[in-house]
């Protein structure tokens, strides 16, 4: 439970550190050019990075950032939270999510408030805290379908530490994919007042290729894209087939300019077929919105914006063909 207190707690300061910047009327933007490039895509949505929480998660409600003593508001409780972030699925066709929390039965809860439609995690925070056996029998039960998120940097463990092997040599076992959690970690400053053992040098996405060359066969996505480490995010993925990457948090806490900037660099070098989309909504859920909107507004073709909002995320997840038709069936792909 203190990991879990641990990690809420720095999300809170994420999403204040945005707010900050950003006025929350953002959240209804809407891409402003349509030439070619920017039509709106409209189709079927997988979201690879949604939260959930149980009825003491200090997000709920009116919380202050400390920093700036700015107020936010996240939804004010778990029923607001739940039906908030299903309208938000059904407005915007999101289709499946991936949903992790410190807590099984939550997820479990989820999974039953929508089926067919939730993808099974579990947040790690320190691996040496983690049963496995319970892990592996979540597993075959059908209630957990990916390791993740995975956030060993809030305990100050780097991703080349050897206490993240049996958690790979269980998704090897299992197969089932691992979702990795690098960076962004919070607002600037936060390791003084936040999260005072993670560190930015923790974060370089290469640290974690000795685990990806003795576990071949495990399939990896990096949560927020290894955001701002482009350069060894691209080494990464040239060099490893296996990774992915979804946006998270990045999607709607960077400026717009840099979130393009940094998803031109993949597409340009050849990594667009590797892209997922992901939210990282917490309990602010127009956070939802905003990130798609954000997607959208990138100077990048249709055909881009569907791999990464739809086809990507299938290919990893294996998705049957009638699946994928009935999800594609749903609606038109732009306007």
């Amino acid at each position: 439970m203190k990991n879990l207190i641990f990690i809420l707690t720095t999300t809170i300061l994420i999403s204040l550190f945005s707010s900050c910047n950003k006025s929350t009327a953002s959240e209804d933007d809407q891409p402003k050019n349509h030439t070619e490039e920017n039509l709106r895509y409209q189709g079927p949505i997988i979201d690879m990075h949604m939260h959930a929480y149980d009825k003491s998660n200090p997000l709920f409600g009116e919380v202050t950032n400390p920093t700036t003593g700015d107020k936010y508001m996240g939804s004010k409780d778990v029923a607001s939270h739940e039906k908030e972030t299903a309208d938000m699925m059904e407005k915007h066709n999101i289709v499946m999510t991936m949903i992790s929390s410190g807590s099984h039965q939550v997820v479990k809860k989820w999974a039953s408030m929508h089926p067919q439609k939730v993808i099974k995690g579990q947040i790690i925070i320190n691996p040496n805290e983690i049963n496995i056996d319970s892990l592996k029998l979540w597993h075959n039960k059908g209630e957990l379908d990916i390791i993740g998120e995975v956030a060993p940097n809030y305990a100050g463990i780097k991703p080349d530490d050897n206490s993240l092997t049996p958690l790979f040599d269980l998704a090897e076992e299992l197969e089932i994919p691992i979702a990795y959690h690098i960076l962004p970690g919070g607002p600037p400053g936060g390791v003084y007042f936040a999260y005072p053992e993670t560190r930015a040098s923790q974060a370089r996405p290469l640290l974690i290729e000795e685990h990806l060359v003795s576990h071949p066969k495990v399939k990896i996505y990096i949560m927020h894209a290894g955001w701002p480490f482009v350069d060894e995010m691209k080494a990464l993925m040239y060099a490893h087939p296996q990774v992915y990457v979804d946006l998270g948090v990045i999607s709607w806490v960077l400026e717009e300019k840099e979130l393009h900037n940094f998803l031109n660099e993949l597409v340009d070098a050849g990594f667009g077929k590797r892209i997922m989309f992901g939210s990282d909504q917490m309990t602010f859920t127009g956070k939802i919105e905003t990130a798609i909107n954000h997607v959208n507004s990138a100077p990048l073709t249709m055909e881009v914006k569907e791999d990464i909002f739809y086809n990507n995320a299938a290919r990893f997840l294996d998705l049957s063909l009638e699946t994928i038709r009935q999800h594609k069936g749903h609606k038109n792909h732009s306007e």
